[in-house]
């Protein structure tokens, strides 16, 4: 067993130690000591008083309090505490003193029944058989350690439950190498964006890095990783009040700005002319290597050619195409007769599937 503070005395109503079932650590009772009382602190001998008189006036009735300080070894214990006749059994142990100063229920309903049989039976068994005595409370005490310990693997798999949440969360929300919002999240993004401000328009606009694969091949990958995450940055870092960025697929990537009265030629001009001086203006060092950023755009509006957020960024997917068709590195508006006109190309990305 652990080296636990804990005992099982019989005691009369003025708290005279009639009998000592076991007691440990070793030192725990001396000889002098005849008052159950002489084994805590002065300032908890009132409270030892008070709490035999309830357990002596609730008969049948287990009374448990924490709190109370042994002097020697220094251990704060719980007291459980039943009557027998004008006397009381009185058990103590340290390894009770849980968060809230108590055993465990079940432990308790455990300690009431054994206090019971214990009660119930002649004196020659409350003399002959103090090794049943503790046996049977070693195993109490067992029991009540068996409990602490599925507690404490209770909270470490509920603490880890909580960190897996949180981690999915932030995957589905944020794409895992650029940190913006994700394919799975654009959506609502961009509906709560609306939902702040009904009736006014809004831009999306659709990048597509031109020439990405060329890097990978020339690079290798862990580089395409480092020049996606620094477009992203860059993208980020314009000029607009709530901008929302987001990573659609691969090297495909969409801003999003709402809170207009009304879109005008210069409102999009003004975005890719953002696009041109902030991101695609200074290159990016990969390996000692200067290489450009070079992209097609795609814009249509919210409010004008569409309410619905599903056709708005396959307008502006539309409209990016046809930038790339006109020869990359440019930017082209949506337009409804020409999306008619034109077969709109298949998505090999499967982004918006």
């Amino acid at each position: 067993m652990d080296n636990n503070t804990s005992f099982l005395f019989h005691c009369d109503g003025e708290l005279n130690i009639l009998q000592i079932f076991w007691y440990s650590p070793a030192h725990l009772v001396s000889p002098y000591q005849k008052k159950l009382g002489d084994l805590f602190s002065v300032s908890d001998t009132g409270r030892i008083d008070q709490a035999v008189k309830k357990a002596l006036s609730r008969k049948d009735v287990l009374f448990c309090e924490g709190g109370f300080r042994i002097i020697s070894p220094g251990a704060e214990v719980c007291l459980c505490m039943m009557s027998v006749g004008d006397h009381v059994l009185i058990h103590g142990s340290d390894s009770f003193v849980l968060e809230d100063k108590f055993p465990a229920p079940a432990l308790k309903d455990t300690i009431h029944r054994f206090m019971g049989v214990i009660r119930a039976s002649d004196a020659a068994f409350m003399t002959g058989n103090e090794n049943v005595v503790r046996e049977q409370f070693e195993r109490i005490q067992k029991l009540n350690s068996d409990l602490l310990n599925m507690q404490r693997q209770l909270k470490k798999a509920n603490a880890m439950l909580n960190r897996l949440n949180k981690d999915l969360n932030n995957r589905l929300v944020k794409d895992a190498l650029t940190g913006l919002v994700s394919r799975y999240q654009y959506r609502q993004e961009i509906e709560f964006a609306v939902s702040r401000a009904p009736g006014r328009s809004g831009i999306f606009t659709f990048i597509d890095l031109d020439d990405f694969k060329r890097i990978n091949d020339t690079y290798g990958h862990r580089a395409g990783d480092m020049f996606l995450k620094e477009f992203a940055d860059r993208l980020g870092r314009l000029p607009f009040d709530d901008l929302i960025c987001m990573r659609i697929a691969g090297d495909e990537f969409g801003l999003y700005i709402h809170g207009y009265e009304s879109v005008g030629e210069e409102d999009v001009q003004l975005i890719w002319d953002s696009i041109k001086e902030r991101v695609l203006k200074e290159p990016v060092d990969l390996d000692g290597v200067k290489e450009r950023f070079l992209c097609s755009a795609g814009m249509a509006v919210y409010g004008r050619d569409t309410e619905d957020i599903y056709e708005l960024i396959e307008y502006a997917d539309f409209a990016m195409y046809e930038a790339k068709k006109a020869g990359k590195n440019s930017f082209s508006q949506f337009d409804l007769e020409r999306y008619r006109e034109k077969s709109y190309p298949s998505n090999d990305s499967g982004a918006f599937s």
